[in-house]
């Protein structure tokens, strides 16, 4: 019985050292780890922008909500405010986003602005960036906005 019970005794000193390898340490594999996943959400139509805008520019609409389709949220949204007040003193005075074209995480729109008795203006260039796979209006066009309104920051 004891021979037996020292060769279970061996048994186990050697599979406890196979175990432990070498040097004995436990081999352990690193956990896996996913990478980041990068959230990418459909563009936006023509249309689909038209009513971002839309939002942003109606002052009746909560300041969360406004500021949440702006790359620089509330701090953008001061100087919307400032081009919604001139917008509306302007009698007639029309816009409409036309020609969205996405290109990765930016999406590049014409913003056509007409004024009774002037006609259409030039378009003007404004974007949106997709952040967190929902998609802003930039901090830049906001700015290009704002100069055409003459409200520039």
């Amino acid at each position: 019985m004891i021979k037996r019970n020292a060769r279970v005794t061996t048994a186990a000193i050697a599979l406890t050292a196979a175990a432990l390898g070498a040097f004995g340490t436990v081999a352990a594999a690193a956990p896996a780890i996913a990478a980041p996943s990068i959230v990418r959400t459909a563009a936006p139509s023509a249309g689909e922008l038209q009513s971002k805008l839309s939002l942003v520019l109606n002052s009746g609409a909560s300041r969360s909500a406004r500021a949440a389709e702006l790359e620089g949220g509330e701090v953008d949204l001061a100087v919307i405010e400032r081009v919604g007040g001139v917008m509306g003193s302007v009698p007639g005075l029309t816009w409409a986003v036309q020609n969205a074209n996405a290109a990765g995480d930016t999406l590049n729109a014409d913003l056509m602005v007409t004024v009774p008795g002037y006609g259409t203006f030039p378009p003007i260039q404004i974007a949106w960036r997709q952040i967190d796979g929902t998609w802003k209006l930039t901090s830049e066009s906001v700015d290009t906005i704002a100069y055409y309104a003459g409200q520039q920051r």
